[in-house]
């Protein structure tokens, strides 16, 4: 008992240093690089089947894994050229297209703009899927 009465206050100040120690880490380096990490969307799982693509440019052709989209300016109309081996896929690509156009053209809706959609993998996509409009 006389052992610790005697060193109780550099304990005490020992378990202080490391705490404040510990504080000044988790404030100053671990937080701030987790939420930088999250604003990069680097944190987010991994395995999901279908996963969203983002284009990385607004220039003309947007190419990315799953679809093509290019810009004819005489006939002023967007030709996609989507990925997909069944209609789901189709579908999911489709739409990951669309939004990308919506952000590149600055727009909420393709109502007013001519879109051809094409299956790059020679799948035979019914009429209903083959909306020129956005709409």
């Amino acid at each position: 008992m006389d052992y610790i009465n005697k060193h109780y206050s550099a304990i005490l100040q020992a378990s202080v240093l490391c705490l404040g120690g510990l504080l000044f880490w988790f404030a100053f380096v671990y937080y701030p690089g987790v939420v930088a990490d999250l604003k990069l969307g680097k944190t987010l799982p991994a395995n999901i089947v279908f996963k969203p693509v983002s284009a990385t440019s607004h220039t003309f052709p947007i190419k990315t894994e799953t679809y093509r989209i290019e810009f004819d300016q005489t006939a002023n109309v967007y030709y996609s050229a989507i990925a997909g081996r069944t209609l789901p896929e189709y579908v999911f690509n489709r739409d990951n297209a669309k939004l990308a156009l919506k952000s590149a053209l600055s727009m909420d809706d393709l109502c007013t703009v001519d879109v051809v959609y094409a299956s790059s993998e020679g799948f035979e996509v019914p009429q209903q899927y083959r909306d020129s409009r956005g709409c």
